[in-house]
């Protein structure tokens, strides 16, 4: 699969399937009518745990998955082809990588009972989010590097974006020491959906970068 169209794909597969569990769930009253954009009303987990969009859910995040992992190494070769490929290379697919494989055990324990099983899950979504993030903050070093000014407005809206999830970031942590349990749950789901978003947003950027690139995974050349 060509790069442009995986980082599509791991745009559109969240954005579509997490609001189409949560719309399922709110059409058959297993949560209330909401938008948690801005009421905080639920998160994403319960809103995709609470009916059978639950099997959606988990088949759609577990294929997810593994268009990361190819995201992750079409963004590898895309650094050796442009001669940016050092170090930090390495610490930025195995931690989009990882986080690309706890969100298969996130997305699989979610809906089960029981302490063992909400600390999967707990860890699962934590460390999804974090080196994922962390691998496209780390990336965002080497966009700026790229030569020439194609593209260089899609990376300074990556940039804006790293900037706009570090603040996420920093507000969920200071919901965390200050503020009593109703209003700390209710501005966790709005930054969680918005993290969300964000997080998808940035593979939009990165499809749109190498779309104005012309990258393209070149074919193996047959012996002859």
């Amino acid at each position: 699969m060509q790069p442009v169209a995986t980082a599509w794909l791991v745009f559109t597969i969240p954005l579509v399937v997490v609001h189409a569990a949560w719309l399922w769930s709110s059409l058959v009253g297993a949560i209330d009518w909401c938008v948690p954009y801005w009421s905080g009303c639920t998160s994403i987990s319960k809103a995709a745990r609470s009916s059978d969009a639950l099997f959606l859910f988990r088949s759609a995040m577990t294929l997810n998955a593994g268009l990361l992992i190819l995201f992750w190494l079409h963004v590898a070769a895309f650094l050796r082809l442009n001669r940016l490929a050092g170090h930090s290379c390495y610490w930025i697919i195995g931690l989009g990588v990882t986080g690309a494989l706890f969100l298969v055990v996130y997305a699989n324990f979610l809906g089960y009972s029981g302490e063992v099983y909400r600390f999967m899950r707990h860890y699962g979504v934590t460390v999804y989010f974090g080196f994922t993030v962390l691998a496209q903050m780390l990336l965002l070093r080497q966009w700026r590097q790229l030569p020439g000014h194609t593209g260089k407005c899609q990376v300074k809206a990556i940039h804006g974006l790293c900037w706009w999830m570090l603040l996420l970031g920093l507000a969920s942590s200071g919901c965390n020491l200050l503020l009593p349990d109703p209003l700390k749950d209710m501005w966790e789901n709005i930054i969680e959906w918005h993290f969300a978003l964000s997080m998808n947003i940035y593979f939009a950027l990165v499809a749109l970068l190498w779309q104005s690139l012309g990258y393209r995974q070149q074919p193996l050349q047959e012996s002859t």
